[in-house]
């Protein structure tokens, strides 16, 4: 689905949905979600929170932004190196790793792309996914 004015006042009329999980879902702004939202006279739907605490999932919803050719940079805490984190034990491409893979990874997380520290799940790979590939190149498989 498109994110475009009519598509999110379709999902808005027939789903309790938070504006960042939306915007997610759609790989558009916050922001769209929530004037579509306040043009429709829709009261504020914040993201669940659980025992007063944000989950690792819905912090990383919050924090990725998607940006031009499908990346999403990180506005969350970074390290000294610019990694982007969680928490002090978890790092955001860990988290985006799960939710795009439906998996925990697999030793280290690496970007996959040009944009350096993206958060996009789907340009995240994990030791896993460099064997699969290791291997289809020694088989004369795709590189």
């Amino acid at each position: 689905m498109r994110a475009s004015w009519e598509n999110i006042a379709r999902v808005l009329e027939y789903e309790a949905v938070s504006d960042a999980e939306l915007a997610y879902r759609l790989g558009c702004a916050r922001a769209l979600v929530s004037r579509v939202r306040a043009d429709l006279h829709l009261p504020p739907m914040p993201l669940p929170v659980a025992n007063g605490r944000l989950t690792d999932e819905q912090r990383y919803l919050i924090a990725a932004v998607l940006t031009s050719g499908g990346h999403r940079r990180w506005t969350g805490r970074v390290t000294r190196d610019g990694v982007p984190i969680i928490d002090a034990r978890t790092t955001a491409q860990r988290v985006a790793f799960r939710l795009a893979h439906g998996r925990a990874p697999q030793g280290r997380v690496q970007v996959d792309c040009r944009m350096k520290h993206c958060v996009e799940g789907s340009h995240l790979i994990d030791r896993l996914i460099r064997a699969d590939r290791k291997a289809l190149a020694v088989a004369g498989g795709v590189r």
